[in-house]
This record gives C-alpha cells, structure tokens and sequence, in this order.
C-alpha cells in the first residue's frame, strides 16, 4: 500500500518537510460532536496536531443540526475538553438552527461576543485560523491581531455577505440592505487584516479578486474528509435487506437544507416510469425533509424511502448500498463557487456520482471523471444521468467509482490540504515575526 493510501503512513513524510511547529488557535462556531459539514474543523484540527502542531480549538456549545445542545453537554460559562490530541475550549452561545432569521442570527452572533470575550483564554497562540462560516467568527481573531498583535488565516468556506443576501432566512428590504452592507464592510476589513485567505473553491477565489483582496493574499486549498471513515467498503447484504433496498438505488446522503435543491430529484422520477426498480433513498435531516416527504408521497409515492438523520458511522455504510450517489445544489450565483463537502465525501469513498450542480463543483466532478453532471433544478438532464448511470451496468458504475478515489488522493486529500493549510500558518507566524510590531 503507498503513502498516498495509507491513512498515517503521509504524516512522516509531511513533517519532514522543514515545516517548524507552531501553537495554534483555531476560532470555529462548530465542532466535534457535531456532525453533518460541521465535522470539517476537527478534522482540520486532528490534521494538524498530526502533522507537529499544537492546536487549541475556541468553539462554542454542540448544537448542530437539530439547534439543541447535544447530550451530555449544557451551557454554561466555559468548558474544556481534550478531544484526539486537541485542546478544545468551549464558550456559551444560543443554540438554534432553524428557520428564524432573528434565532439564526442570535446564535451567530451570541458566539461571536463569547470569543471574543474569552480571547485571554488563548492570548499565547502563534497564529489563529478562523474557520470562517459564519462569517461574524472572525471577530474574536480581529480583536486578537489589535489586542495581542497575533496574526490570522482565514479558512473561508462560504462567502458572505452573499450565503445570507441569497437565502430563505431574509426577506428583500431596506432592513436586509442596510444588513448586507454592514456585513460587506465588516468583512472587507476582515480580509485586509488577515494575513492570508485560504478558498476551498477556484471562483471564490475570483470573486474575493473582484472585491478587491490582493490575488497573492488568496490561495484554494480544497476541503479533506476523515480518511479513516471516508473510504471504499463493500455493500453489506444484510443491511440492504433489512432496508427493503433492492433493484437500481440513487441516494443522496446528507444535509436537506434549503440550498441543496433536492426537489430536482423527486421531479426527475416523473421521467424515469420506465425503470420500475429504480429507488431514490435520502438519509439525512434538515430543514426541507417534511416539504419533501410531502412532495414524494404526492408526486412519486412508492418510489422515494426517507431514512432520516444517520450518524456519519452509519452514513459510510449506507453509501455502498446505492448504485450511484446523487450531489445536488440549487442555481444561485454564489453556489457557482462554493464546494459541498459531499463532492469529496464521495469521490473519497469511490462511489459513482450523478450531480445538479455549476460552476466549481460541477467542473470537479467533471474532471474526476466519476460520473455525470447535469445544469442546477433541470429535472429532465438529471433524469438522463441517472439512466445513463443505470445503462452503463454494474462494472462500469464501478470503475466511475475508483476514477473518482484516485482523483480524490492526488488532489483533495489530506495528505494535500492539511500540509498546504500548516505551511499559511506557518508563513504568517515567520511574516508577522519580519515585521517590527509597535511598542
């Protein structure tokens, strides 16, 4: 097995590079244990401390998806954990995650208050990566560059003021201008003080350009998955059975918010009644189930199985039992340069993928050469990758699928993302050493 598969034996060859280990601070609203796209910081963090770091993480209370604190946590004013090799300090926050716009925003905002009061908590850390989703979490590391003169790397994963000015969660106005105006601003100065921005997308790269961020300042280092759970497996029988899934399986397996879309393929089956066997699957939650356990009992009744929220333990065993994995988000300009962790997710684990998708994500899937991709919400194109997915057999679904493995090691893996994560770190400690700091 070489370095490239193996899931510790990268970790010698990496430290080597005459990287020096640094003392971290990473500011994330989430983390461990919550799951769905909050997994990403503890991965990034579990990376890190592999590679000879020393990580603190400053996070607040678990309460992602559901927005209710997750067992055997309650608020209170601090807390610490160790977790894998991490140093993980937790502050209180308003735990929610619906539909509000004034809940949503409580919660967003009631962490950002909590850093940035408890920053003394970490005043000794080299550098700070600020996990920038929310957008309000690079507050704490602003006032940590004013106060403590330390430095910061954004890891920007959705752009904003644009997640919020295109979502469901506010309604056009002169309240929401003046909001998107404040943010616009409020981020600009993020970006100018940062030492570096890290894009997990190429056009979110572009835009920031447009905006005026300096083009050497910004880089793309692609998100990575947990390699240890994330990877080919066999189908278990058994389970299948126990599912009732047999014939032809299209699953989507994830978040079920508001940005995926996933209407698209429930309307899709409308034009797939030739091939009877043929089920659609989604296991996961959010916000837009109920709508589309609806829409499916309507619309496809019999042709569409809900198996709700599943751990990500639970998650990787499923993802063999469908013949092919559906990746969907909706046609909104910003969603053009983002990139769903469900793309890497996939590709890692080899599964054949049919996609609604633009833009970056649309041309990665394209390039990794792992299956089919059809325009955003067209329920016809989807339709047809699907029964082409189904026309090619077996055999060759499954040779999508190691196409797709082997394009997720060379490029998105850890192995790539984390050493290209440590050295911006590493060069903004060494930067903000070269400069003469005030007195």
């Amino acid at each position: 097995m070489g370095a490239a598969e193996d899931g510790r034996g990268w970790i010698g060859v990496c430290s080597g590079r005459g990287g020096s280990a640094v003392k971290i601070g990473i500011i994330t609203q989430w983390y461990d244990p919550e799951g769905g796209s909050a997994v990403l910081p503890g991965i990034i963090s579990r990376s890190l401390v592999a590679l000879g770091h020393e990580v603190h993480v400053l996070t607040g209370f678990p309460n992602y998806p559901s927005g209710h604190l997750s067992p055997g946590y309650r608020l209170r004013p601090y807390q610490f954990e160790m977790m894998n090799g991490v140093s993980v300090h937790r502050v209180p926050l308003v735990p929610s995650h619906d539909r509000s716009a004034v809940r949503r925003a409580a919660n967003y905002l009631s962490f950002a208050v909590s850093a940035a009061v408890r920053l003394d908590l970490l005043r000794t850390v080299d550098v700070w990566l600020v996990y920038s989703s929310p957008a309000t979490v690079t507050l704490p590391a602003m006032m940590a560059r004013w106060l403590h003169g330390r430095p910061y790397v954004i890891l920007m994963e959705d752009l904003w003021p644009d997640t919020l000015a295109e979502s469901d969660y506010v309604r056009p106005g002169r309240r929401t201008d003046l909001i998107v105006r404040l943010l616009t601003r409020f981020c600009d100065a993020a970006h100018r003080t940062a030492s570096s921005v890290a894009v997990i997308a190429p056009g979110m790269a572009d835009i920031l350009t447009s905006r005026g961020v300096p083009r050497d300042k910004l880089s793309v280092v692609y998100n990575w998955v947990d390699e240890r759970v994330f990877r080919p497996r066999p189908p278990d029988p058994q389970l299948s059975a126990a599912l009732g899934l047999d014939g032809f399986v299209v699953m989507y397996a994830g978040s079920m918010g508001n940005l995926q879309g996933l209407d698209v393929a429930v309307d899709a089956l409308e034009h797939l009644a030739d091939i009877p066997d043929l089920t659609l699957v989604f296991a996961g939650s959010g916000v837009e189930e109920r709508r589309l356990r609806e829409s499916a009992a309507r619309y496809a009744p019999g042709r569409v199985v809900f198996l709700g929220q599943q751990p990500v333990e639970r998650m990787v065993q499923l993802m063999p039992l469908g013949d092919v994995q559906l990746i969907s988000l909706r046609d909104q300009p910003f969603l053009r340069s983002i990139m769903p962790s469900k793309v890497q997710s996939t590709l890692a684990c080899g599964r054949p993928i049919v996609a609604a998708l633009a833009g970056d994500a649309a041309r990665l899937v394209d390039e990794s050469g792992a299956g089919f991709v059809a325009p955003p919400g067209d329920a016809y194109g989807l339709a047809d990758a699907i029964r082409r997915m189904y026309e090619l057999g077996a055999e060759k679904r499954e040779e999508l699928g190691r196409c797709g493995r082997l394009f997720y090691l060379e490029r998105l893996s850890e192995r790539v993302g984390s050493v290209a994560l440590a050295k911006h770190l590493e060069n903004a400690v060494h930067s903000h050493k070269a400069v003469p700091q005030p007195l």
